[in-house]
């Protein structure tokens, strides 16, 4: 018989699941930063969009960078050098910012978007490319051999 406990203990125990809970819940908490950043410079402060952007977006990455290094993605690398790591993670975060950017420098383009609108919607597809990013090159595909896997994720 499925009970509400046996549902709930499948979901605890799925590792998948429970990365991308984590990488959502970083995620928020990275756009709650990133949009109060950029909210304050463009719109208060009167910023252009574009510095506005990257200096949110800084915000936000550094948040994401240890939420997601030492929470979300803790046990799925054996080891790694720190410097190496720090380095892929800019790699895939100037990738997203670069993707952000066109996204609103394309959707301002006429003057008639909102910059904060353009904003949520640029931040879609570099989520996307920030957890690809992220599980598979900057914290590892790879698990602990104690978690009792084969070692694939």
């Amino acid at each position: 018989m499925i009970t509400f406990e046996n549902i709930y203990n499948n979901l605890k125990n799925n590792e998948k699941l429970t990365h991308i809970l984590r990488f959502g819940f970083v995620g928020g908490l990275n756009t709650v930063i990133d949009f109060g950043i950029f909210s304050v410079l463009n719109s208060i402060l009167g910023v252009n969009y574009v510095i506005s952007q990257i200096v949110s977006y800084l915000g936000g990455t550094l948040n994401s960078y240890f939420l997601n290094k030492f929470w979300t993605f803790n046990d799925t690398k054996t080891s790694k050098k720190t410097t190496k790591e720090i380095v892929q993670f800019a790699v895939v975060n100037s990738a997203s910012l670069g993707i952000s950017l066109l996204g609103m420098s394309i959707l301002l383009s006429n003057n008639s978007m909102n910059p904060l609108i353009a904003k949520i919607i640029s931040m879609v597809l570099a989520q996307v490319v920030n957890f690809l990013g992220y599980r598979f090159w900057v914290f590892g595909t790879t698990v602990k051999a104690s978690s009792g896997t084969n070692g694939i994720a």
